[in-house]
């Protein structure tokens, strides 16, 4: 049904986000609270709470600038050669990160010089190039679409159900702390070069050669 769009299916082909908002808006309550979503991503099988997960950062998803994606999780320390900076490599060379557990940054970026022929440098891709990614896809999500608008103070967040204990199983009971959770994130805001409401800073925009995306911020009314 969703696949040919008939019916209910067609309300659940858009997502898990648009569906709760739809639906909240037919039965008059707000269902996204039953949602584990992240900035309109649908979240997997990996949950956070139980310090065994595959996604193990309470920061993963909320900060993630691909929101729900659980091969691209934010991390601590932000900034360097770990998290997002990372899988940001697999993502823009279009190769699946789980095949890259393996080998070294070295072997890499060796593979990256003999498909592209251009030499490039760990402190050059950490440093500077998948930075300005991550800037991007960033800007990206403060911009918002045309029925999505995302707020850093608000929907930079977990999926309510992760801040109850877990109900059942061997790690039964566990869950977040919120104020280790806000100390985390603005300790990630700081790392990767965003302001205390997670929006990237003038200076750090202009570093990394986007001086064109802080005009759209600010015509948009992100940088005020």
């Amino acid at each position: 049904m969703m696949a040919s769009r008939r019916g209910i299916g067609d309300v659940l082909a858009e997502g898990v986000y648009r569906a709760a908002k739809k639906l909240g808006r037919i039965k008059r309550t707000n269902l996204l609270k039953y949602a584990v979503q992240e900035k309109g991503v649908a979240i997997g099988a990996h949950g956070i709470r139980s310090g065994k997960d595959f996604i193990s950062e309470n920061i993963s998803y909320a900060c993630s600038v691909q929101a729900g994606d659980h091969t691209s999780p934010a991390s601590l320390p932000g900034g360097s050669e770990h998290g997002e900076l990372s899988s940001i490599m697999p993502d823009s060379a279009v190769y699946c990160f789980f095949a890259a557990f393996g080998p070294s940054n070295k072997e890499i970026l060796d593979f990256y010089g003999a498909v592209t022929g251009w030499k490039l440098t760990a402190r050059e891709w950490f440093g500077e190039k998948a930075l300005r990614i991550l800037q991007l896809q960033r800007a990206m999500l403060l911009l918002g679409g045309p029925d999505a608008k995302w707020k850093p103070k608000l929907d930079d967040d977990n999926p309510p159900r992760f801040w109850k204990p877990l109900p059942s199983g061997p790690c039964k009971g566990k869950t977040l702390n919120r104020k280790r959770f806000e100390r985390d994130r603005l300790e990630y805001y700081r790392a990767v070069g965003w302001d205390e409401g997670g929006v990237p800073k003038p200076e750090t925009l202009c570093k990394l050669g986007l001086s064109g995306v802080e005009a759209k911020l600010r015509e948009a009314g992100v940088i005020v």
